[in-house]
């Protein structure tokens, strides 16, 4: 599409108009010398028939209205709206660091129980996993969904010594920006420092509740950079730790 521009006005002459332009040539006339004596009789004359200048134009003081100093409040930004805190709390689960983390510490992990302290401890009333497909789990996902969890899935792929990835990183970055409005603070339950960004953008927005690592020895370093908090799921094996019935 074709851009129209305004022309800018440009003086032939420079920025001020010259006299020739203003003054038309036939009113012109020569110029009157004048003498001492007229200028003298002309200040006499102004002195005695005309006011001094100025003491005619008097302005008038303005009324201001002062409103006292204690009438105003100044403003946080810093503050969080008062709405966030009728909305709850999102957990957004790296599903695949969170299981093989524990089970490389030796135990297992009780869903359920641990779906309860995230309530309980976080106040957190949705829970999104996000976790690869496998064909063959899905009694797994029905217990999951059971428990309280939103599972999203996200296809996996054998990898060269047969074990299978799925890799939810992209899924879970684009869950927790997309629901930010509709989460007071989220909970972030993974080591993994692919989501290192996420935390600190959340961080500086007032959205994160807490860092959730699966395993305290194995995480990635690049979160001991950010002033956050950070609370550690093998500390609680004692009470999360899944026990055959």
């Amino acid at each position: 599409m074709e851009k129209k521009y305004k022309p800018v006005f440009r003086p032939k002459r420079g920025f001020f108009s010259s006299a020739d332009e203003i003054v038309d040539k036939n009113t012109q006339q020569s110029p009157v010398s004048a003498t001492n004596s007229d200028i003298s009789d002309y200040k006499l004359q102004y002195n005695k028939s005309e006011p001094k200048p100025y003491k005619s134009f008097v302005k008038s003081p303005s009324k201001e209205i002062k409103t006292p100093i204690k009438d105003f409040k100044k403003p946080s930004y810093n503050a969080r709206p008062k709405a966030h805190l009728n909305r709850p709390n999102f957990a957004f689960i790296d599903g695949q660091n969170l299981n093989k983390s524990i089970q490389s510490q030796g135990w297992s992990l009780d869903y359920k129980e641990f779906r309860n302290y995230l309530d309980q401890q976080y106040g957190v009333k949705k829970a999104y996993m996000f976790i690869g497909m496998v064909n063959t789990n899905q009694q797994l996902y029905s217990a999951l969904q059971d428990f309280g969890y939103h599972l999203v899935f996200k296809p996996t792929l054998a990898t060269r010594q047969g074990e299978l990835k799925g890799n939810v990183d992209a899924e879970m970055v684009l869950y927790a920006l997309t629901q930010i409005n509709q989460y007071d603070q989220a909970v972030i339950v993974s080591g993994d420092g692919d989501f290192y960004t996420l935390v600190q953008y959340l961080k500086s927005q007032g959205k994160l509740k807490t860092l959730l690592v699966p395993n305290e020895k194995a995480y990635s370093n690049l979160y001991d950079s950010l002033d956050i908090k950070t609370d550690f799921v093998d500390d609680l094996r004692q009470k999360l730790e899944y026990k055959k019935k």
